[in-house]
């Protein structure tokens, strides 16, 4: 199985059309690429931590109005475990690792 594995790996290695469609994958250094992690991984963060009081209040204040009580009971509850104001470092794992990527 280890030597399966590793003729595996060597063909991926010395295999040219396999490392052009890698090169092909990787992003463009540009600002966007830049812009597009930081917006997607960063700037969530710092809105959970600054403001998760603020959604969650607001969330259930506009659930109480305008739903259910059951539907609304739920809502509160996962907004309340998504906006928790704690740091997801997977996230910001992931977010390091692409710009990583982007510019290795």
């Amino acid at each position: 199985m280890k030597e399966k594995l590793k003729n595996i790996q060597n063909n991926f290695k010395n295999n040219p059309k396999i490392q052009e469609k890698l090169q092909e994958m990787k992003p463009k250094k540009t600002i966007w690429g830049f812009l597009g992690i930081v917006l997607f991984f960063f700037v969530p963060e710092i809105i959970n931590v600054l403001y998760y009081k603020e959604i969650n209040f607001w969330v259930a204040n506009s659930a109480s109005l305008y739903y259910p009580p059951e539907l609304a009971e739920k809502l509160v509850w996962v907004v309340g475990k998504t906006f928790n104001g704690e740091i997801s470092f997977v996230n910001l794992g992931l977010g390091f690792g692409f710009l990583w990527w982007l510019y290795k």
